[in-house]
């Protein structure tokens, strides 16, 4: 047999989003849209290869002893995208099932494990297609494309720096599936585009961007970062006489991280708040800018500040993690994220 000459360069994959009807079920293409990807990774179908124990006086590796384990995988890849409103409403769908402005993750969150069940109408997961990022054109069916199904988001980070990307809003989100990646081959008859303008950070409104905004410490920020992560694991898998090994559906275990920091010119103000808010006060941190776009996180603590003398002027970071209310029934909000 020779040798496949064909290759597929990195350039010409385009990354397409939409939600799914049914968990695990590929809808038609209607609803499919290209957002913004400026990276990403792709998920190759494999599992690991795992060797069982060998026989006492043993003394080599046998073929029986290697095990494909389908039915505990999870595949995981990430998107980055630029930082428009789609993108950033995304992340928040994926993550805590709210897609609208204001998109909110409240206090007493309850994750909906019956949007997460294998076929379950009403579906929280979605269908992620990289096209042409598959491996193989010349079947009779070209296998072009790579369809992740059942996707969930398993975490988001938001990201301003003013010396970096021109001072753009990067989203990256954070996917994991528990159904195969398939290969096929359909165009997409009806394609939909995000045209949006990413946010930057040169656009920080003065006066409502600060922390604590009873006593606003209205900080020069040159960069921020927030983090939303979350653990999901996949439920056992279902009848395997299709060699698909389709989960059953998704849990989540553990709570919510929501981390972040910002790197800010070391000034009064810097001093100020480092004073005030030690010995485990919260704080609220509100990062607005003129272009419609805006973060609340209305209980926080401040974690150990670092200061960086590698510039012109002393920078300062302050790293801090965004909490709930103690009573953890309330609605209190945790993380407001307003865009448009």
């Amino acid at each position: 047999m020779a040798q496949a000459t064909n290759f597929f360069p990195s350039q010409n994959v385009q990354v397409w989003f939409q939600n799914e009807t049914n968990v695990g079920d590929q809808p038609d293409d209607a609803g499919l849209k290209k957002l913004q990807v400026t990276s990403f990774t792709i998920p190759e179908s494999g599992v690991p290869l795992e060797i069982s124990s060998p026989r006492s006086g043993q003394f080599v590796t046998t073929a029986t002893q290697g095990h494909h384990s389908q039915g505990t995988k999870m595949w995981t890849f990430d998107t980055v995208l630029r930082g428009t409103p789609d993108s950033v409403l995304l992340a928040c769908e994926a993550v805590f099932e709210d897609g609208s402005s204001e998109a909110v993750l409240n206090n007493d969150y309850t994750f909906p494990s019956a949007n997460y069940v294998n076929g379950a109408a009403s579906a929280k997961t979605f269908e992620i297609r990289f096209e042409n990022g598959g491996s193989d054109s010349s079947e009779s069916t070209p296998l072009n494309n790579v369809v992740c199904q059942g996707c969930v988001g398993t975490g988001f980070t938001l990201s301003e720096d003013i010396g970096s990307e021109g001072g753009e809003l990067v989203v990256t989100i954070n996917w994991a599936t528990a159904f195969t990646p398939q290969y096929g081959g359909d165009d997409i008859a009806s394609p939909a585009y995000d045209t949006g303008t990413p946010k930057n950070i040169r656009s920080l409104a003065s006066g409502s961007t600060g922390i604590n905004g009873g006593e606003l410490e209205e900080l020069v920020i040159q960069s921020f970062e927030l983090s939303v992560s979350r653990t999901i694991e996949r439920i056992h898998y279902k009848d395997t006489t299709d060699g698909s090994y389709e989960p059953f559906g998704y849990a989540m275990t553990g709570n919510f991280e929501i981390t972040g920091s910002m790197t800010v010119i070391r000034n009064d103000d810097v001093h100020d708040l480092l004073v005030k808010f030690y010995d485990s006060n919260t704080v609220d941190i509100n990062i607005a800018e003129a272009s419609n776009f805006a973060i609340a996180l209305d209980k926080c603590l401040i974690n150990e500040p670092t200061i960086d003398n590698g510039g012109a002027v002393l920078t300062e970071t302050i790293p801090f993690t965004v909490v709930g209310a103690d009573d953890i029934s309330s609605s209190t909000k945790m993380l407001g994220i307003t865009i448009a």
